[in-house]
């Protein structure tokens, strides 16, 4: 069986405790890299990113990822 090399923004959120829509930001700031699949903006995360992003999680510099209004876990 193959390993899996990505996940979604979905699993990374519950990975790293974060809203989904906080995943997004970062995905869109740079801060956490990603490749793009098809037309449509489906993002996948490399899991040795997210590793290195948890390993040191003041390099995903969460302060000043541009926030919106509302509820961050949709």
């Amino acid at each position: 069986m193959a390993e899996t090399l990505t996940i979604t923004p979905h699993q990374a959120a519950a990975r790293l405790g974060l809203g989904r829509q906080t995943v997004y930001r970062l995905l869109r700031a740079g801060k956490l890299p990603c490749v793009r699949v098809g037309a449509r903006p489906n993002y996948r995360i490399p899991i040795r990113a997210l590793e290195e992003a948890m390993s040191d999680p003041e390099s995903l510099n969460l302060g000043h990822v541009e926030s919106a209004p509302g509820n961050d876990k949709g």
